[in-house]
């Protein structure tokens, strides 16, 4: 029983800072683009990472199957690679092939769009190797590969600082390059992982699908639908306001991925697990928040620049937002690991409403109230649900999501 706290709090401690430092590491690529190219080109930056964001859509879904399933053998893993690169492969070139109509929807450079997403390519196998990774609870790897993504990402930034002709090209060009060079690398030290998982059974590769779809829709939809609906200039702005507070919901991942692992191992002390991974992201998210309300101008003149400041008085409020679809990350996560889905019943029927609440929204105020009040709800919603599902499966009803490894 200690053996198994400490490993969570070990795996929590490296994977956490690990996420940490990636994190700074893309601070740093965003507040160096934000500065050179200025709200209207950054923009256009922000739409194609959430571009090549949707076309990986596949990734975390991967990531979250394989991080159950684990390492696979001979012509089974054999099979598996080559329809991980086939499918990588084709969903790029047909981006490609309709680059010139989405480009004239959101209003950017067709080029720069396909180059962007050069790095969908490899993504599809990296994503599988960095399950395997997490399934045998390798969390140092999985850091350093987090890391050495993001640190590509921070040169390919240096790199447009300082290249005048074209700078999102060679910034797209180099991320892509970076990518394959991440993929190598995990594919030599996934090929040692130990043949550890749980045979594949249609549920829960279903059900880890939805969430891993819900989780990319989540973190991506409203800055799409803003540079589709907001004039440049706000789209921009809007975009900028999400990269500062996506960073909260971002720290929510390494914390519930080293959750899923621990239930999955010992599926006894899920409560404890699941209490502990809330309250440590709660306690972080909220020094955020803090951070946002008393010194907002700060945080957005030093990451975004004095363009961006017309959105510092919303930034608290969207603070609470992501700060909720962090702890509907977790929830989600608790399911999967637990294979009962209603947490992710409720965040799929909270995304649909979400996506039809900013089609109708045409400011960036409008936009920030329509992700909070959504986020929240969800929140207050799903944690309801949940403990009525715990309670209910405690008072003498069987429980049927218990692991077997």
């Amino acid at each position: 029983m200690l053996a198994k706290t400490r490993e969570f709090w070990r795996d929590n401690v490296i994977f956490g800072s690990a996420s940490l430092i990636s994190g700074l590491f893309n601070y740093l690529y965003h507040v160096v683009l934000a500065h050179v190219l200025g709200p209207g080109h950054y923009g256009d930056l922000t739409t194609f990472l959430n571009v090549t964001a949707f076309l990986v859509l596949p990734g975390p879904v991967i990531t979250l199957l394989y991080t159950r399933l684990g390492r696979r053998q001979g012509a089974q893993a054999r099979r598996e690679t080559v329809w991980l690169w086939g499918g990588a492969l084709a969903i790029w070139l047909g981006l490609i092939g309709l680059s010139a109509p989405l480009a004239r929807m959101l209003h950017v450079s067709p080029v720069l769009l396909s180059v962007f997403s050069l790095e969908v390519v490899p993504s599809l196998a990296l994503a599988a190797n960095m399950g395997i990774l997490q399934r045998v609870r390798w969390y140092t790897w999985v850091g350093i590969l987090t890391v050495l993504i993001t640190a590509f990402r921070v040169i390919a930034a240096g790199v447009a600082a300082f290249i005048h002709f074209h700078p999102l090209f060679s910034v797209g060009l180099l991320e892509g390059i970076a990518a394959f060079v991440a993929y190598f690398a995990s594919r030599r030290i996934a090929g040692r992982a130990p043949m550890v998982g749980e045979p594949s059974k249609a549920d829960v590769i279903s059900g880890t699908a939805v969430v891993g779809v819900i989780d990319v829709f989540l973190a991506i939809s409203d800055g799409l639908l803003a540079k589709h609906s907001l004039p440049a200039l706000a789209a921009g702005r809007f975009n900028g306001l999400a990269t500062i507070g996506h960073t909260v919901q971002f720290v929510s991942g390494s914390f519930g991925t080293v959750m899923l692992t621990s239930i999955i191992a010992d599926p006894e002390k899920r409560g404890r697990f699941l209490a502990t991974t809330a309250g440590v992201y709660g306690a972080i998210s909220v020094a955020a928040e803090l951070l946002f309300v008393f010194s907002g101008r700060s945080v957005v003149m030093l990451v975004l620049g004095r363009h961006f400041l017309p959105v510092v008085p919303w930034l608290p409020y969207y603070g609470w937002g992501m700060i909720a679809l962090g702890l509907i990350n977790i929830a989600m996560l608790y399911s999967v690991a637990l294979k009962r889905w209603e947490a992710v019943a409720i965040a799929g029927f909270g995304l649909i409403y979400w996506i039809y609440s900013l089609l109708r929204s045409h400011s960036v105020g409008a936009f920030v109230r329509a992700t909070t009040n959504t986020m929240v709800t969800v929140l207050v919603v799903s944690a309801l649900v949940m403990v009525g599902v715990e309670l209910w499966t405690r008072g003498g009803r069987p429980f049927r999501g218990r692991v077997r490894t």
